[in-house]
């Protein structure tokens, strides 16, 4: 009884997620479209060396031109992005937590599998390789759209027909936690192939 309470517990904290997944997501599509016209409201939505979106409450004015730019503290301005660029930062990430959600999505249907105490049957190594093939993918395109070759972001200001070339930083640290990830589903297949041939030989037996 404890084990199932345990198991229902975990799958209300997935769902829990999941739904934080769709609100950020739903949330990152409304900003990028609703900031192409209103772009007024977004004065304060910078984006820090790992291009994440940040609202900074210290920005009064977001400076009008370069020079303007290079006598502040020299925040990239979400609203100042060329739509290249804004296309680049939102749906990037958008396309990352929807990986996620399904990755928490498959997550829960292998709760929901034990609840019945049979661990090792086809259907749930079926989802690990799911998820396996998930976070390969994720870790691809993380490589592609933040890895090495490092990306510019671009922004325009008034008085300027050229956009001003912002090279920017990427944090690499998914270069450890994808693989850890992989290893560690991979050794759980592992696990559960395993124990399947057991139970089949057990049945045999029988």
């Amino acid at each position: 009884m404890k084990t199932t309470n345990k198991l229902k517990i975990a799958s209300y904290f997935l769902k829990f997620l999941m739904s934080i997944q769709i609100i950020i997501c739903l949330g990152l599509i409304f900003v990028y479209f609703h900031s192409m016209t209103a772009p007024e409201n977004y004065n304060s939505l910078t984006i820090n060396t790992n291009r994440d979106l940040i609202f900074n409450f210290d920005v009064n004015e977001i400076p009008k031109t370069y020079d303007d730019w290079k006598e502040t503290n020299q925040l990239y301005h979400f609203n100042l992005l060329n739509n290249y660029s804004k296309a680049y930062v939102i749906w990037s990430k958008v396309i990352m937590f929807t990986g996620f959600f399904f990755i928490l999505f498959l997550l829960n249907k292998l709760l929901k599998n034990t609840e019945s105490f049979n661990f090792f049957f086809e259907k749930n190594i079926k989802i690990i390789n799911n998820i396996i093939y998930l976070i390969i993918t994720l870790f691809i395109l993380n490589f592609l759209l933040k890895g090495f070759t490092i990306k510019p972001l671009l922004m325009a200001f008034d008085n300027n027909t050229s956009h001003f070339l912002t090279k920017r930083s990427a944090s690499l640290n998914f270069v450890f936690y994808y693989p850890l990830a992989i290893i560690f589903f991979s050794i759980l297949k592992v696990v559960f192939k395993r124990g399947q041939e057991l139970k089949q030989e057990n049945d045999l037996t029988i």
